[in-house]
């Protein structure tokens, strides 16, 4: 009876120490899981105390000692890293911003690959040098806020960047030439800032850009006839600059795909080249408040697609080309 007493004792506590070293496993399993990404966390609540104004509470589950793959604006893919962060304010909504800068130390964040802040209205600061010690950003666009000062000489050394937008803030200065290093890239969008000087010649290199977008800033001289290059070009906005001269001739080679040339409110002049005719894929042509003179070339005939044709605000002349368009949405002459 003692004996069968003490084996009972003994059974009991033999799984009790069992039930202890399992919970304990557990807890070693759950503090190595956290410390997974406790970089991710210490980067995210510093970009959160560098943000001095939160009206509408957008970063209100961003709580330490919580998983930061479920906070607001987080992705994570695979791997319990945080992978992309993404903010975007309404414009529609009053409260719906952030007042504050970027903290440096969201270069913690190291599997980041895309950063997207968007509309946020009140994010100030110059371009963080944080972006040039971090290894996958790949995606990044910081548009509609505040940043200002130069864009870095040495931007060409993010040469893994597939897109990159800063529009709608304020930036002065030149665009880099370095930025010819960005081979890369499928998207650059340096639109509505202050920049100034002429587009680089090096751009030409950039040959698997999609979009290419300045407009909107205080970028002057020539437009540089080097596009020939780019094969799959479909939006080039150079409009509400301080460009001159022609249109150049290598343009043309954009034809098969370019569905967006904006070139208006520039001091661009001379006659409206006749191949522009040949860009049937053209959704949107604005060649509007510039010094064209003579008469709209006949080739127009065949831009049957368009939907948005603006010329006005030229100096050209009678007679107006016959076009037979299909479903124009707005015609400005």
């Amino acid at each position: 009876m003692f004996f069968t007493s003490t084996l009972q004792n003994t059974t009991t506590m033999m799984k009790a120490l069992k039930a202890s070293l399992f919970l304990l496993a557990l807890r070693c399993l759950t503090v190595a899981s956290a410390a997974w990404h406790v970089d991710d966390e210490s980067g995210l609540l510093a970009f959160k105390s560098a943000i001095t104004h939160d009206p509408s509470g957008m970063l209100q589950d961003w709580k330490p000692g919580t998983d930061c793959c479920k906070w607001s604006g987080m992705d994570c893919l695979g791997e319990n890293r945080v992978m992309t962060l993404s903010l975007t304010g309404q414009p529609g909504e009053r409260d719906s911003f952030l007042f504050g800068t970027i903290s440096p130390s969201l270069g913690k964040v190291q599997n980041l690959v895309g950063i997207y802040l968007l509309n946020l209205r009140n994010i100030s600061g110059p371009f963080r040098i944080f972006f040039f010690r971090m290894s996958k950003p790949q995606y990044v666009y910081i548009e509609y806020n505040r940043l200002s000062g130069l864009i870095p000489r040495n931007i060409g050394n993010l040469a893994r960047f597939s897109a990159m937008s800063l529009e709608g803030n304020r930036f002065t200065g030149p665009i880099p030439s370095s930025i010819s290093q960005l081979t890369g890239l499928t998207q650059l969008n340096f639109g509505g800032n202050m920049l100034t000087g002429p587009i680089p010649a090096g751009i030409s290199r950039l040959k698997n850009l999609s979009l290419l977008s300045v407009d909107r800033n205080q970028l002057s001289a020539g437009i540089p006839d080097f596009f020939s290059s780019f094969t799959d070009l479909r939006v080039l906005r150079l409009s509400h600059n301080k460009f001159s001269g022609k249109i150049p001739k290598s343009i043309s080679s954009l034809a098969p795909n370019l569905a967006y040339l904006e070139l208006g409110h520039n001091s661009l002049a001379g006659q409206v080249p006749d191949f522009l005719g040949n860009f049937t894929a053209l959704d949107t042509l604005d060649l509007s408040w510039n010094q064209f003179s003579g008469i709209v070339p006949k080739t127009f005939s065949k831009l049957t697609k368009i939907f948005n044709l603006d010329l006005s605000h030229n100096s050209l002349v009678d007679p107006f080309p016959e076009m037979f368009v299909k479903g124009i949405d707005s015609l400005d002459l």
